[in-house]
């Protein structure tokens, strides 16, 4: 029988771009904390967004919804932390982004890639590698 856990992991939504800029400042924090709090990560995502403290406490609460938080209250302090690692939302997003908008075709989005960042020769020569693994 699976976990909670793990059956949440298996229905989980989405991250929309907002939600983004919120899990990569916590995946940031949590390398040096196990737990951060909305006001110990709201100065960094202040670099990119211009979000006040309950904007911040909004998308913490709704990727805890999401299952991609997990929140702890402690006197009237909440305390979150990852449920996913960085690695595997960003496999979930691709992936999906692959499924969804590009029905599968992988030859699209490389081709974006290099036409936007460019290719470096071993850039080149790990794909070539991994086309040729699979």
């Amino acid at each position: 029988m699976k976990s909670e856990e793990t059956k949440s992991k298996e229905r989980r939504p989405e991250i929309s771009r907002s939600e983004w800029v919120v899990m990569q400042t916590v995946w940031k924090a949590v390398k040096t904390e196990p737990e951060v709090t909305a006001s110990e990560i709201l100065p960094e995502i202040r670099k990119k967004r211009k979000w006040n403290f309950s904007t911040a406490k909004t998308l913490l609460d709704r990727l805890v919804g999401k299952g991609f938080l997990i929140s702890r209250l402690r006197g009237k302090t909440c305390f979150y932390r990852p449920l996913i690692s960085q690695e595997q939302a960003t496999r979930k997003s691709v992936a999906s982004y692959l499924d969804d908008v590009l029905d599968g075709a992988f030859g699209p989005l490389v081709a974006y890639v290099a036409a936007r960042k460019g290719l470096n020769k071993q850039a080149i020569a790990n794909l070539e590698k991994l086309v040729k693994s699979h």
